[in-house]
C-alpha cells in the first residue's frame, strides 16, 4: 500500500437504527486505496481535551477554551495529515481500506429535509466498488474534495 496521503475528507456519517444514529468515518485517500477509519467518542473527546488544555495553557478564558473544543472536534481529521496510511488502517479495527482502482463510480447528491421547523441540508455519498457499495451523508458539499482524488468517476 502507497503510504502517501492525498486527500482526507472528515465527518463521513453511515447511518444505523434505521436513521436515528450514526457511526462517523473519515476517508483517507492514498494514491492506491481509500481508508475509512472509524471516529470513536472517546477519539473525538481526547481531541477536545487536548484543545480545551492547549487554549488553557495559552491564557484563554471560558469562552476561548470552549472555541478551542469546539473547532477542535470539527478539524479531528486533520491528525490523519501527519499520519501514516498504515497507521491511521491500523488505528482501529472498525478501520478499512478497499483499492481505488475497484472504485467504479461515486455519486454526490444534495438532499434536504426539516428538522425542527428548519431546512437541513445534507449530501449523501455513494460509493460503487468491487468491494461493495457504500453509502455515507455529510453536512458540506463534498464534491471537490472528491473531484481532486478520484477524478471523473465523481458524478
Amino acid at each position: 500500500m502507497d503510504d502517501e496521503i492525498i486527500g482526507i475528507v472528515p465527518n463521513l456519517k453511515k447511518s444505523k437504527m434505521l436513521g436515528l444514529s450514526y457511526d462517523m468515518f473519515t476517508l483517507i485517500a492514498t494514491p492506491d486505496s481509500t481508508i475509512f477509519a472509524k471516529v470513536t467518542r472517546e477519539m473525538l473527546n481526547q481531541v477536545i481535551q487536548e484543545s480545551r488544555a492547549q487554549a488553557k495553557a495559552e491564557g484563554k478564558g471560558f469562552f476561548g477554551q470552549w472555541g478551542a473544543q469546539m473547532s477542535g472536534a470539527n478539524k479531528y481529521a486533520e491528525r490523519y495529515a501527519n499520519m501514516s496510511a498504515q497507521a491511521a488502517l491500523a488505528e482501529n479495527e472498525a478501520n478499512f481500506a478497499i483499492p481505488n482502482a475497484g472504485i467504479s463510480s461515486i455519486k454526490v447528491r444534495k438532499k434536504s429535509g426539516y428538522d425542527d421547523d428548519q431546512i437541513q441540508i445534507t449530501w449523501e455519498i455513494n460509493i460503487k466498488s468491487n468491494s461493495g457499495k457504500f453509502k455515507y451523508s455529510v453536512d458540506f458539499n463534498p464534491k471537490d474534495h472528491l473531484q481532486a482524488i478520484y477524478g471523473d468517476r465523481v458524478k
